[in-house]
C-alpha cells in the first residue's frame, strides 16, 4: 500500500468536488503556518489566530473559485495577507507588535516549534527585531515576511500580491536594508538570507 501523502493540489481538487475530508487535511497541514504567517505580518497573535481561521472559513466558501493554475498554498496565503491588509487599515497605523515571549508560542514550519520564528526568539536582539519588522512600511514588511522567512519566491508573491517579481525585489531588498540600518549584519543571519545583488540599494 503506498504512503506518499496526498500533494496540497490533488486534495483541493477533491474539496472542490466536495470532499471535507480533504479539506480536514489542508486545514491541518497548514493552519499553524497561516498562523505564523498572519502574527509575522500583524505583530497580534491573538488577532492572527482569528486572520487564519477567517482565511481557512473563506477558502471553505469560495473553493468554487479556485484556479488549480495556483499553488493551493500560495492562494490560501493571498488569503492571509488580505485579511491582514484589512486589519491594518482598521487600525490605521501598524499593529502594536507582540511582546516577543508571547510571539514564542506562535509555532513554527510544519507545527514544529524549531524554525525560523523560535530560533529569533532565542536571540537576545528579538525584542529589538520584532519592533524592526512591525515598524518597516507595510509593502516592505510583507515582501520580507514572505520571501525571506516564509520562503516563497518572487513570482510566487507576485501571484497573490499583483505586484511584478521585480518590484518585489526591490521592496524585499530594501526591507531588509533598513532592518540592517537598524540591527546590523545580524538581520543577515535571522533572514537566513542568500546573497543577492542589490542594485545599489
Amino acid at each position: 500500500m503506498s504512503s506518499v501523502e496526498p500533494t496540497d493540489d490533488s486534495l483541493a481538487a477533491r474539496v472542490k468536488a466536495g470532499d471535507a475530508e480533504a479539506f480536514a487535511i489542508l486545514v491541518e497541514r497548514h493552519r499553524a503556518g497561516l498562523v505564523r504567517l498572519a502574527s509575522l505580518l500583524i505583530g497580534d497573535l491573538d488577532e492572527a489566530e482569528n486572520i487564519a481561521q477567517e482565511a481557512i472559513t473563506r477558502a471553505l466558501t469560495g473553493i468554487a473559485s479556485y484556479d488549480p493554475q495556483t499553488p493551493f498554498l500560495a492562494w490560501i496565503r493571498g488569503i492571509v495577507l488580505n485579511l491582514a491588509r484589512q486589519h491594518q487599515r482598521r487600525l490605521r497605523r501598524h499593529a502594536v507588535v507582540t511582546d516577543p515571549s508571547r510571539l514564542a508560542s506562535a509555532p513554527g514550519k510544519q507545527g514544529q516549534r524549531q524554525g525560523v520564528l523560535s530560533a529569533i526568539l532565542r536571540d537576545e536582539l528579538a525584542s529589538r527585531l520584532w519592533l524592526a519588522v512591525g515598524q518597516l512600511p507595510e509593502a516592505y514588511r510583507e515582501a520580507v515576511v514572505l520571501h525571506y522567512v516564509e520562503g516563497m519566491d518572487y513570482s510566487q508573491i507576485s501571484q497573490i500580491t499583483g505586484v511584478s517579481a521585480g518590484a518585489l525585489r526591490v521592496r524585499a531588498l530594501r526591507g531588509r536594508s533598513l532592518l540592517r540600518g537598524q540591527l546590523g549584519p545580524v538581520v543577515d543571519t535571522w533572514l537566513n538570507a542568500t546573497p543577492e545583488i542589490e542594485d545599489g540599494l
